[in-house]
């Protein structure tokens, strides 16, 4: 009876530790999905007009500092934290083309601080429908 009562408790015991340890787990990957120091704009911003993009660092799923392209065809024009919703994550150095039919829009501001502890801001830009 001991050794049932015994087996018992600690079968128990190990299942709790396990969904605690599941929930933990859960909150600290739904976490993860926000981007510290990103401010969202409650409506969508100004339409940005560059067409094509170059990313110079990934720094989160789904969101990378790119480059737009400047006035001579160089990707060192301004710089921004593009962000995309469908899943889709970025590589270093990747050409990014606007399709037909979509525009770039404003979606925010993020502040970052650069290896030099200086700080940073960008505008938040998002490729979506016209």
């Amino acid at each position: 009876m001991k050794k049932g009562l015994l087996f018992g408790s600690g079968f128990l015991s190990g299942v709790i530790v396990t969904i605690i340890v599941l929930v933990i787990i859960g909150l600290a990957r739904q976490n993860n999905g926000n981007l510290t120091g990103a401010k969202m704009f409650d409506e969508p911003g100004k339409v940005v007009n560059e067409k094509s993009f170059k990313v110079l660092q990934v720094i989160h799923d789904n969101a990378a500092l790119v480059y737009g392209k400047d006035q001579y065809g160089d990707y060192w024009g301004t710089l921004y934290l593009i962000t995309n919703n469908n899943n889709r994550y970025y590589y270093d150095d990747e050409i990014i083309e606007v399709p037909k039919g979509k525009c770039v829009r404003q979606l925010g501001i993020y502040k970052y601080q650069t290896k030099s502890k200086d700080y940073k801001t960008v505008p938040i830009i998002g490729i979506r429908d016209k």
